[in-house]
């Protein structure tokens, strides 16, 4: 069995490189012992209040060595990014944090997330995008969750079939509702299953820093747009082949809700334009993904406790 491991890569200074670059781009793992990550986030987080994110995790960290970042296992610099709401925060029609964080690292990045998108939005993205040619996944989906984890699991286990053997970061989401402790023992799940896959514990990197979150427990705040770009720029590292670009996407419809939470929260059983709720159907069909070659694999075997508010993304 794979080793299990958390990467906590924490963004406690967001200046620099992550506010340098968003208005110009152009469109063309045995548990280890505690340890204190990269940014100095200690393992045991400490109880936060409503409004600094919701979870208590004792939590055993193992930093990725240098080897162990994306940018030194693949030999290209297109990742492809696919998420929701929090994700969307990020991408360039708002404040362009991620190209921000990651074109100077040599990455030519597409986020292709939208509001208010449940586990099946990956499907669509795919459909569409995945033949253009990616060296490495970044997934933040699950905030939007039908309530089922074994209909879950089916939908993620599909998109990790579809992207492997490229590596594929997984991202953890807050756990602003109980259910949520559900969609995170399914990514943790995944990094023991799947050795392309590296899990980042936005959750835990949320509880520790207050002020990451609005008052759902939820949405970003500017801090935490930043600070999820940095995160996924500290897995990623370096690009083998720079020069980076923000690039375009087709995938930028947020009729459905909004970035911050001010205006559409999407329950159990909301449909939206591009995707809806899986409810209790699995993918309607399954194919057999390339045999996934090497790459770090990170994930927790952690047990954790949560105080709920409501949201969605």
């Amino acid at each position: 069995m794979l080793t299990r491991r958390i990467v906590l890569i924490t963004t406690l200074i967001l200046g620099g490189t992550a506010c340098s670059a968003a208005g110009s781009s152009d469109d063309s793992a045995g548990t280890a012992d505690a340890t204190v990550t990269i940014g100095g986030l200690p393992p045991t987080l400490p109880t936060l209040g409503p409004g600094q994110g919701f979870t208590t995790i004792p939590r055993t960290t193992v930093p990725l060595l240098p080897e162990q970042l994306i940018g030194a296992l693949v030999t290209g610099n297109r990742v492809i990014m696919i998420g929701d709401s929090v994700m969307a925060g990020t991408a360039k029609r708002y404040g362009g944090e991620m190209c921000a964080a990651l074109v100077p690292l040599g990455w030519a990045v597409e986020v292709d997330a939208e509001t208010a998108r449940f586990i099946d939005f990956g499907s669509v993205v795919l459909n569409k995008r995945l033949g253009a040619g990616w060296d490495v996944a970044v997934v933040l989906l699950g905030n939007n969750y039908g309530g089922d984890p074994v209909v879950y699991r089916q939908y993620l286990e599909r998109l990790l079939e579809r992207l492997a053997p490229r590596p594929t970061v997984l991202l953890t989401v807050s756990e602003f509702e109980a259910e949520q402790l559900e969609v995170n023992a399914v990514i943790f799940e995944m990094a023991t299953l799947h050795d392309n896959v590296v899990v980042v514990d936005w959750a835990a990197v949320t509880g520790a820093q207050p002020g990451l979150l609005r008052d759902d427990g939820l949405h970003l705040t500017d801090t935490g747009r930043a600070a999820l770009a940095q995160n996924v720029a500290g897995v990623l590292g370096n690009a083998p082949t720079p020069p980076g670009k923000c690039l375009g996407t087709d995938f930028y419809d947020d009729s459905a809700g909004s970035v911050d939470g001010t205006t559409t929260t999407v329950s159990g059983d909301t449909s939206t334009p591009s995707t809806t709720n899986p409810g209790t159907t699995g993918p309607a069909t399954t194919t057999t993904a390339p045999p996934a070659t090497t790459t770090t694999t990170t994930t927790p075997a952690a047990t954790t406790s949560t105080t709920s508010t409501t949201g969605g993304g």
